[in-house]
């Protein structure tokens, strides 16, 4: 009997014992999914405004219109311009601006931080960023325009600019997207 091994007895769980487990697994699953779920909902809570938006393609190719970065107010919340940042990234050029302070009648360098990308004066601003064609809130159908400077960056067609779009006092990114250069 030598090199035998002993034997051991039967060690399997009952079907009632698995089902004991199984439950038990259950109930565990559906407190984090529900602690998860509570988590997230909170954070939509505290938020503020939700809206939907887009940037239109910038055209480079009429003299007037050159340069125009167009970001259209879709659907969604109104929003005050005032409590609104709006950065604006030229990757091909390396260039970077964070715009604050609207709205406003002419653009200067103090109304923005980082890279001189936009044309100053009333020339570099539009829309329901100046007081004279807006009413100081955003809202669905409505455009906030801001002029590139084509001294300062040449925008050549393929290229893109990417632009963002925060509320300041709620701390959260409105909108996020690409204006094709064409």
């Amino acid at each position: 009997m030598r090199g035998r091994r002993p034997v051991v007895g039967n060690r399997a769980i009952s079907k009632e014992g698995m089902a004991a487990i199984a439950f038990g697994l259950t109930v565990a699953m559906m407190a984090v999914t529900g602690g998860l779920l509570i988590q997230s909902g909170e954070d939509l809570d505290a938020g503020g405004p939700i809206l939907s938006a887009s940037a239109e393609p910038i055209d480079t190719t009429d003299d007037p219109n050159e340069q125009w970065l167009r970001i259209v107010h879709e659907s969604g919340d109104a929003v005050d311009v005032a409590n609104l940042s709006i950065n604006v990234t030229i990757r091909d050029h390396r260039k970077r601006a964070t715009l604050h302070g609207l709205p406003t009648e002419k653009l200067s360098q103090t109304d923005y931080t980082g890279n001189h990308l936009f044309s100053l004066g009333r020339s570099g601003v539009g829309g329901e960023a100046t007081p004279e064609e807006g009413d100081g809130v955003w809202t669905a159908g409505e455009t906030i325009e801001l002029r590139i400077e084509a001294s300062r960056v040449d925008l050549q067609s393929g290229q893109d600019v990417s632009v963002s779009v925060y509320h300041v006092t709620e701390r959260r990114q409105l909108f996020s997207g690409t204006a094709e250069v064409v």
